[in-house]
């Protein structure tokens, strides 16, 4: 099908190159389609129904716990329903939203004289913060920074106010 697999992501393939290159993402059976030209991708799509029992889903909505919204202005990944069972797990559904994921000029310690933590919980809720920095760089530093202590309640109660936040890429028409 002349694919050549990228040396930067092992699951992405990529075939052509300025408006006609076609990218595929692969996940086990999963295949992510994308291209600068329609007729590409409905040609590619048309090649792997020839060779393959496939269904075509459609415009890409959801994928891997990701929520995908595409419109003509860009696209934009958010993990709302993931952000709200993280606030679940920590019991905070209720609590008063952070504005900022962590107080200003933070010091931790070790030796903190804090009450005590269930350790399972708390590295439960640092993997949960972990997976949806995926969608949320805002969340990167202080989740990196809280993993080596037990204080994530002020990152939850952040995500719990800013729960539609994610990642937007502007479509590129916008700047020509």
């Amino acid at each position: 099908m002349g694919f050549e697999q990228s040396p930067h992501e092992a699951a992405i393939y990529r075939r052509g190159n300025g408006g006609n290159a076609l990218l595929v993402g692969v996940y086990v059976d999963d295949l992510v389609i994308t291209g600068v030209k329609d007729a590409e991708v409905a040609a590619f799509k048309e090649e792997m129904k020839a060779t393959f029992q496939m269904s075509d889903l459609g415009p890409l909505s959801f994928y891997l716990g990701i929520e995908v919204h595409q419109d003509d202005s860009g696209i934009t990944l958010r993990q709302t329903a993931y952000a709200k069972r993280v606030v679940e797990l920590a019991g905070l559904t209720d609590c008063n939203p952070a504005l900022t994921p962590m107080e200003e000029r933070l010091k931790l310690s070790r030796d903190s004289t804090t009450e005590e933590v269930d350790a399972t919980q708390y590295r439960r809720l640092v993997g949960s913060l972990r997976y949806l920095v995926h969608t949320r760089p805002d969340l990167a530093f202080s989740v990196g920074y809280v993993s080596r202590f037990i204080a994530v309640k002020r990152i939850i109660r952040y995500v719990a106010g800013t729960l539609d936040h994610g990642l937007y890429y502007p479509s590129l028409t916008q700047y020509t």
